[in-house]
């Protein structure tokens, strides 16, 4: 997604685009992801004395792989986000206004690095999921199981042997 400078400068009022885009490629990058749906952006972007103000929210939907279970399952993913930017070089600033050059802003990068952030560490496909059985592999959520999957730390072990008389 591009935003052309001259024409948001040229807006008497904030500009506003919605699009959806796709971010190719973006499943490589998260181990459980398996598919990403197209992203729908809006975008409300004005001009204020050499700083264009863009302000943006999205909406996506994603196809995960359960980090416990392994089983696949659909989220909504959605946010929103702002950044200035500047094509004056003595506006911009390091960590809060980015320099553009030219007279073209991309989106893209900063749309796929929100979606990111958007994507659970270890996703789960419910609250209350109870995993695969480490010792079988049957799924805990549709089978019980009759393995004893009690692990005592090594080091505590000898704590087990300790009796302790009664008064």
């Amino acid at each position: 997604m591009r935003l052309y400078l001259p024409e948001i400068v040229r807006a008497n009022k904030p500009l506003v685009r919605e699009e959806t885009i796709e971010l190719r490629g973006i499943e490589r990058e998260v181990p459980q992801l398996v598919r990403l749906d197209p992203v729908w952006v809006r975008v409300t972007a004005s001009e204020e004395s050499g700083l264009f103000h863009v302000h943006a929210e999205h909406r996506t939907r994603a196809s995960l792989t359960c980090s416990r279970c392994l089983s696949p399952f659909e989220k909504t993913l959605s946010g929103q986000w702002t950044q200035e930017f500047t094509n004056r070089a003595d506006r911009a600033d390091q960590d809060q206004i980015c320099f553009v050059e030219g007279d073209h802003i991309d989106l893209t990068p900063y749309i796929r690095e929100a979606v990111l952030l958007e994507l659970p560490y270890a996703p789960v496909c419910r609250e209350g999921c109870k995993g695969l059985c480490p010792e079988c592999g049957v799924d805990r959520n549709r089978e019980t199981c009759l393995c004893r999957t009690e692990r005592i730390d090594p080091r505590l072990a000898v704590l087990k042997e300790l009796r302790i008389p009664e008064d």
